[in-house]
């Protein structure tokens, strides 16, 4: 007999992601191909970004700059660096989400574009979903 039983643990998330990745595999004829570029100072990371490429899209997963790095350009480098990796790994658009806290003007100066927007998220943010043609 089935019984229906709470669970909120991280394994069962993780458990769920598997299953349902290992479903979609079989419908997919793109490998998800990891980049990652990272910028450090003796040893500690002040800066990096990372996504990967599926298929044609490059899908950018996180970028981040130290507050005391900020405004030097180094994630201008990032962003620039991860696209041109992405084209030649056969990208030609990319996806990315922001908060309205976090860089939308940033990506928009760098040519992305808002697709979607989810307005009271989580309840009075909005979260950006913006893509840009490679």
């Amino acid at each position: 007999m089935y019984t229906l039983q709470i669970d909120n643990s991280v394994e069962l998330n993780r458990d769920l992601r598997s299953h349902v990745v290992a479903y979609n595999v079989q419908h997919f004829d793109a490998q998800r191909i990891p980049l990652g570029f990272k910028v450090v100072d003796d040893e500690e990371l002040i800066a990096g970004i990372s996504g990967h490429v599926f298929g044609n899209w490059l899908i950018i997963n996180w970028l981040w700059c130290s507050e005391a790095k900020r405004s030097q350009g180094l994630a201008t480098k990032l962003l620039k660096t991860l696209e041109s990796a992405a084209k030649e790994s056969g990208a030609n658009v990319s996806q990315l989400d922001t908060l309205d806290f976090q860089a939308k003007p940033f990506y928009e100066k760098n040519g992305y574009v808002v697709k979607y927007q989810m307005d009271t998220y989580p309840l009075n943010g909005t979260r950006y979903f913006m893509e840009k043609r490679l």
